[in-house]
């Protein structure tokens, strides 16, 4: 779901019910989930991949463990300033030339509640710990950028930036937030990513989409 939003005043309607009142002035693109308490904001110019589109291309394929996964995902959504970027490039790892803000949000299954620890948040995407040790031998190329802990009102976890460059590929440098309830109950893995000279060029922009994702829980 996503939502425009109008002027200072709206903000504060966002912040206070996740839910727009009329105002006028488009600045930002909101993506939210009412339902769980979750959203960000993205320039007003880009374009969204839908929850239903991601999750058709998900699901082509899927079995076992996958599929049961994607089950239990309760919102996924993505943005870009490109209307050329598909599901398939929101789901793959190949570089995109253009900012890619991807959310996730989805349920724990049973056996992976104990199994949660910052270290699986870092490797939700690649296997960040093992490549920044240094000791993995077929890791790529990799820089650590960034990790910190990340604290929201019923979640935590890492946030972590990083950059590498496969083999015959191209650098790129991933933003990513990700986070488990409180309750343990669900994941929230919030992505910014491109090139890593795509990156650079547009890292105000990505650094406000970074700074805007919230978690605030159910109301």
């Amino acid at each position: 779901m996503y939502i425009r939003k109008f002027g200072a005043v709206c903000l504060a309607a966002i912040m206070a019910s996740l839910a727009l009142t009329s105002c006028s002035g488009p600045s930002r693109l909101y993506a939210v989930d009412k339902a769980d308490g979750v959203y960000f904001s993205v320039p007003k110019n880009w374009v969204p991949v839908s929850n239903a589109a991601l999750n058709a291309r998900e699901g082509q394929g899927a079995t076992g463990t996958a599929l049961d996964r994607l089950a239990a995902v309760k919102w996924q959504e993505a943005f870009s300033p490109s209307a050329k970027i598909t599901p398939s490039n929101v789901l793959s790892l190949l570089a995109p030339t253009v900012p890619l803000a991807y959310i996730r949000v989805r349920s724990l299954l049973p056996e992976e509640i104990d199994a949660v620890s910052y270290n699986s948040l870092r490797n939700m995407i690649v296997p960040v710990t093992s490549w920044a040790s240094g000791l993995d031998t077929t890791a790529p190329e990799f820089s650590l950028l960034d990790d910190a802990e990340n604290i929201q009102k019923v979640a935590r976890g890492v946030h972590t930036v990083f950059e590498f460059t496969p083999k015959k590929g191209v650098s790129q440098t991933i933003d990513q937030t990700a986070l488990v309830s409180d309750d343990r109950s669900t994941i929230y893995v919030f992505i910014v990513r491109c090139t890593s000279a795509c990156f650079s060029k547009n890292l105000k922009a990505i650094n406000e989409i970074v700074s805007s994702f919230t978690v605030r829980g159910k109301r």
